[in-house]
């Protein structure tokens, strides 16, 4: 039996709106690492409370987004990262293939939301033996700042040109590089209230 042609194109992108539930699992495995090696980090997030001594790898479930990630060592300023969900390839697949069925699905089941592979969180030290010292610190800290804000410009970048002829990217660029300075300043105000060893 023959089906019509116009029903056999219904059904594809119904099945492909389907495609981010079966193969993105709800849950990441995330590599946890701290500068200093040791510490002491506790996460926080909807529902999800864990504690771990890194180097630490975990499962995260994406229902918990966002989660604080706040972490300890002796010598050191306790120091807090937020980790956030993004889609995944195949959301995208959806938005371009299924539609709003498919971002519907997916939005409730929490499927194709992944956290990082891997997290750094480098603590502060808790005081600098000069201005010297803590200068080279906060200026190697914002310089890899610079390239984490750098490589989320290129991400936006792409992905709002695949969407809609990226018509949508001068307003998101605008708020990555306000988040951005943002960040900047308030490393800035830090090294500013960081503590220098008197001699």
């Amino acid at each position: 039996m023959k089906f019509p042609r116009f029903l056999v194109l219904g059904f594809i992108p119904v099945i492909l709106a389907n495609c981010a539930s079966v193969v993105s699992d709800d849950d990441t495995v995330t590599s946890i690492e701290t500068v200093p090696e040791v510490a002491r980090c506790e996460l926080t997030g909807k529902d999800f409370v864990k504690a771990v001594n890194t180097p630490a790898s975990l499962e995260l479930p994406s229902s918990a987004a966002p989660i604080t990630l706040t972490c300890s060592a002796e010598g050191y300023l306790p120091t807090t990262e937020d980790m956030d969900t993004a889609a995944d390839g195949w959301i995208l697949g959806n938005i371009l293939l299924g539609g709003v069925v498919g971002i519907a699905i997916d939005a409730a089941r929490g499927a194709g939301q992944k956290y990082p592979p891997k997290v750094t969180v480098v603590l502060e030290p808790g005081e600098f033996d000069d201005l010297a010292a803590r200068d080279a610190w906060y200026d190697n800290r914002r310089d890899m700042l610079m390239t984490k804000w750098e490589t989320a410009m290129l991400t936006v970048r792409t992905n709002c040109n695949q969407v809609e002829g990226g018509k949508d990217c001068p307003a998101e660029m605008e708020k990555v590089e306000a988040a951005r300075q943002v960040e900047l300043d308030k490393l800035e105000a830090r090294r500013n209230d960081a503590r220098v060893r008197l001699r």
